[in-house]
C-alpha cells in the first residue's frame, strides 16, 4: 500500500508524515496548546507550504484542507461548552482559513511553473529538431554539389572557376547567393547573359545578373516562359513555347530559359532565367544543366533562410550576436568532426572580460555594442561567436583556421579594443576594458588533434 501511495500520490505519506511530526512535538513542546494555537504563524504553515511548492495545486489544497481541518477539530476541542455564537466566530476560522489559502496558492504558483517548463522543453525540442532538418538538408545540398562537380568534369570551362563559384553557394547569407548562383548559372551553361530572380510578394523582382542587364527588374511570377516554369515545377526552354529556326528567332526571343527555384516542401522562392546563349547551346542538356543549378541553388537557399530564422531563436544575447553555450558544444563537435574528415585545421579562441562583476548594469550594453562592433569588423561570416560557460566569456570557432592564424585574429580583437578606449568599470572611468584572449588548437594538422 505505502509503494502504492508513493507512486501514485507520494505527497499523501509527506503530508502524513509532517502531521505526525508536528503532533509529537506539539507533544513535547506545548502539551497544553493542542494545535499550536497560540504560536503565530502557525507551523503547519511551514507543512503546506513545503508539500504545495513540491507537488503542485492538488497536493497544496489537499494538504491545506486537511490540516485546516486538524487546526479547527483543536480549536472546538477547546471550548468547554461550544455554543453557535461562539462557533460563528470569525477569529477562530483565520488560521484554518489562512492554511486553505496558503495551500491553494503556493500550489496554483507550482503548477504555473511547471507548465512554463513544460512549455519551454517542447520550445527546446522543436528547435533542437529544426536543426538536425537543417543538417539532413545541408547534406543534401552538399550531395548535389558533388554531382554538379562531377556533370562539370568535361565542360570546356576551367574546372577551378567553376569550383570557385560553386564554393560560394556554400554561404548561409542569402544576399551573397543571389549573385553566387547567377554566377554559377552563367558558367555552367557557358551563357552570355543570365539572372536571378527571387519571390517577394507577388512579384519576381531582380536580385542577381551575369552579362547584360535585363529590361525588367520584376516579373509577375505567371507571366510567359517564367509562368510556364513555375506552371510544371521543372526548367523550360523557348522552345517549349514557340519555335526556334533560325538565329533571329533567338535574337528577339526576350527570355530562353526559365527554371524554378522550389523550396524542401515545393514552395516557390524565386526563379532563374537565361536571356542570351549561343544558338548551339539552347539543348536539353543544357536545360538539365540549368535544372541542376536551380535545384542546387533553391536548396542553398533554404538552407540560408532557415539558418537565419533558426540563429534568431538560438541566439542568447541579441546585442553581441552570440549563440548560447548548449550550441556552441554541438556546433564545436560538428566541426571537429568534419575538420578531423576532410583534414582541415580548426581553432577556437576563448574570450574572458576581466573584472566583469566591476562593470555596472547600465554600462553593460554600451560594452556588448562596443563588442558586437570588434566582432563584426574583425571576424568572417563563417565564424561562429558563441557564450561561454561563464557570463563573462566568449568562445569563438574559427573554421579553417590553423593557431598561427587564429594568433592573427587574437592580435586584431585586442587592437580594434584598444582602439575604443572604453573605460567600463565604475570605480575606474579612466581605466580601459581589461580582458583575455587565448587560443585553442581544435585541430592542427591531419592526424594531430589536441583538446
Amino acid at each position: 500500500m505505502l509503494a502504492s501511495l508513493r507512486r501514485g500520490h507520494p505527497y499523501l505519506l509527506e503530508l502524513g508524515g509532517g502531521l505526525l511530526v508536528l503532533a509529537v512535538v506539539n507533544l513535547l513542546l506545548r502539551p497544553k496548546d493542542p494545535g499550536f494555537l497560540a504560536v503565530q504563524p502557525n507551523p503547519a504553515l511551514l507543512l503546506v507550504a513545503v508539500v504545495a511548492c513540491r507537488h503542485g495545486l492538488r497536493a497544496g489544497l489537499a494538504s491545506g484542507l486537511a490540516t485546516a481541518a486538524v487546526v479547527a477539530a483543536c480549536i472546538v476541542a477547546r471550548l468547554d461548552y461550544p455554543t453557535f455564537t461562539e462557533l460563528r466566530t470569525l477569529g477562530h476560522y483565520v488560521t484554518p482559513l489562512l492554511l486553505i489559502g496558503t495551500g491553494f496558492g503556493l500550489g496554483a504558483q507550482r503548477e504555473s511553473l511547471r507548465r512554463a517548463e513544460r512549455a519551454l522543453e517542447s520550445r527546446v525540442e522543436a528547435l533542437e529538431q529544426e536543426l538536425a532538418d537543417q543538417a539532413v538538408r545541408f547534406m543534401a545540398a552538399t550531395e548535389a554539389k558533388h554531382e554538379l562537380e562531377r556533370r562539370v568534369a568535361d565542360e570546356r570551362a576551367s574546372l577551378s572557376s567553376l569550383y570557385t563559384a560553386a564554393r560560394a553557394l556554400e554561404t548561409l547569407d542569402a544576399e551573397r547567393l543571389y549573385p553566387a548562383i547567377a554566377l554559377t548559372t552563367r558558367r555552367f551553361l557557358q551563357a552570355d547573359a543570365c539572372q536571378c530572380y527571387v519571390l517577394e510578394g507577388e512579384l519576381m523582382r531582380l536580385r542577381a545578373a551575369e552579362g547584360p542587364a535585363p529590361e525588367r527588374s520584376e516579373i509577375p511570377p505567371d507571366e510567359g516562359l517564367v509562368g510556364l516554369a513555375v506552371r510544371l515545377g521543372r526548367p523550360v526552354s523557348v522552345r517549349d513555347a514557340a519555335v526556334i529556326a533560325s538565329l533571329d528567332d533567338l535574337h528577339t526571343a526576350s527570355l530562353l530559359m526559365a527554371a524554378p527555384l522550389l523550396g524542401p516542401r515545393g514552395t516557390l522562392l524565386g526563379c532563374l532565367t537565361v536571356t542570351a546563349l549561343p544558338f548551339l547551346r539552347l539543348t536539353a542538356a543544357s536545360l538539365d544543366r540549368l535544372g541542376l543549378v536551380a535545384d542546387w541553388g533553391a536548396r542553398a537557399l533554404a538552407n540560408a533562410r532557415t539558418h537565419q530564422e533558426t540563429r534568431a531563436r538560438t541566439i542568447e544575447d541579441d546585442l553581441v550576436g552570440a549563440y548560447t553555450y548548449a550550441y556552441y558544444e554541438r556546433r564545436l563537435h560538428e566541426e571537429e568532426v568534419r575538420a578531423d574528415r576532410y583534414g582541415r585545421p580548426l581553432a577556437v579562441v576563448i574570450f574572458r572580460i576581466q573584472r566583469f562583476g566591476a562593470v555596472e548594469a547600465e554600462r553593460r550594453i554600451e560594452l556588448g555594442r562596443v563588442l558586437s562592433l570588434v566582432f563584426s569588423r574583425t571576424l568572417r561570416d563563417v565564424d561562429i561567436v558563441c557564450r561561454y560557460a561563464t557570463e563573462d566569456s566568449f568562445a569563438i570557432i574559427l573554421p579553417e583556421t590553423p593557431p598561427a592564424h587564429a594568433e592573427v585574429v587574437v592580435e586584431r580583437l585586442s587592437r580594434e579594443i584598444g582602439n575604443f578606449h572604453f573605460a567600463p568599470y565604475g570605480d575606474d572611468e579612466t581605466k580601459d576594458l581589461e580582458f583575455s584572449i587565448r587560443v585553442l588548437a581544435v585541430r592542427e594538422r591531419p592526424g594531430k588533434v589536441r583538446p
